[in-house]
């Protein structure tokens, strides 16, 4: 699997817009939306798979929330295109703001050793521009984090084969910046490639290095593995839309664990036809993501 980067969070906010004109610069007016009591002062939101529209503020400010799972069903259900999205912002200074963005780097071919990261992070072998860092284990691995979560950028590096609970021996350090106002702006309206960008926010943060005779510690040289990670992170110049994580497992498990006796008991009284014949006949919309499972499962069976 190749190492990627990766859009993991998106808020912005518009002064400008309707819930209507954010749902059409997603490209997800085919979804079907569901509406929530709001929160934060806004009366209502619209949601469809981690993505939310929060709207009905006093204000008329419109607020779209995008987690990291509503990033990869922008990407497989929308037109996955951030960089008009930024674009936008920045057409509308004042009127549109990007109040989070996190871009995280996946390594998934042995750049980085999380037990190695901890200790030399303990050893104090990086230098910082941040004041706090924290080494943190548990049952789901470990993870090294500079910064505060309150403030404007905060790094995070941690085994996210761990934390999925992953025990086919794959390898995956996710080392993801969460940047917030003012640092999301500048990240969003930084021309160049995405790698680029993001190693130039990196490197300028945090440096794991060698410890030399030098005094001045932010000359001394980078460790290996820092190096390695930067020049990966640098070559990647276009940007991969990972897609959707919703796949044909999560799905079955869905219908057979959680739905399984409220369909068992339906074809009890229904019978295997009356079931199949209610199923057929029911006039919900489509949800995109089954869809999507199923037009690939027929692609695979159909080049088998």
């Amino acid at each position: 699997m190749q190492d990627i980067i990766i859009y993991d969070a998106l808020s912005i906010t518009s002064k400008i817009h309707q819930v209507s004109d954010f749902i059409e610069m997603l490209g997800m007016k085919d979804v079907p939306w569901i509406t929530f009591t709001g929160s934060h002062g806004f009366a209502y939101r619209l949601y469809y798979e981690c993505i939310s529209i929060h709207h009905c503020r006093d204000d008329g400010v419109v607020w779209l929330e995008m987690t990291g799972q509503g990033c990869r069903a922008f990407e497989t259900y929308g037109t996955g295109d951030y960089e008009t999205l930024f674009q936008l912002v920045q057409d509308n200074p004042g009127d549109m703001k990007i109040t989070r963005l996190d871009v995280a780097f996946d390594d998934h071919n042995g750049l980085l050793d999380i037990k190695q990261l901890c200790e030399d992070t303990r050893n104090a072998l990086f230098v910082s521009r941040f004041n706090e860092w924290q080494v943190i284990e548990g049952s789901k691995g470990c993870s090294v984090t500079h910064g505060s979560m309150k403030s404007e950028i905060f790094l995070r590096i941690y085994d996210k084969a761990a934390e999925r609970g992953l025990d086919d021996g794959s390898h995956w350090i996710r080392v993801e910046l969460q940047l917030r106002r003012d640092r999301a702006m500048q990240f969003a309206q930084e021309k160049g490639d995405i790698g680029s960008r993001f190693c130039g926010v990196l490197l300028n943060y945090v440096r794991y290095v060698e410890e030399c005779d030098d005094s001045n510690k932010w000359r001394w040289p980078l460790r290996l593995y820092w190096a390695k990670l930067v020049s990966s992170a640098a070559s990647i110049s276009l940007y991969v839309k990972p897609g959707t994580e919703y796949n044909m497992i999560k799905m079955t498990d869905f219908v057979f664990r959680q739905a399984g006796n409220a369909i068992d008991a339906t074809i009890e009284v229904l019978g295997i036809d009356g079931f199949l014949r209610e199923l057929h006949s029911r006039d919900i919309r489509p949800n995109p993501k089954y869809t999507e499972i199923v037009k690939k499962m027929k692609g695979e069976r159909a080049s088998e």
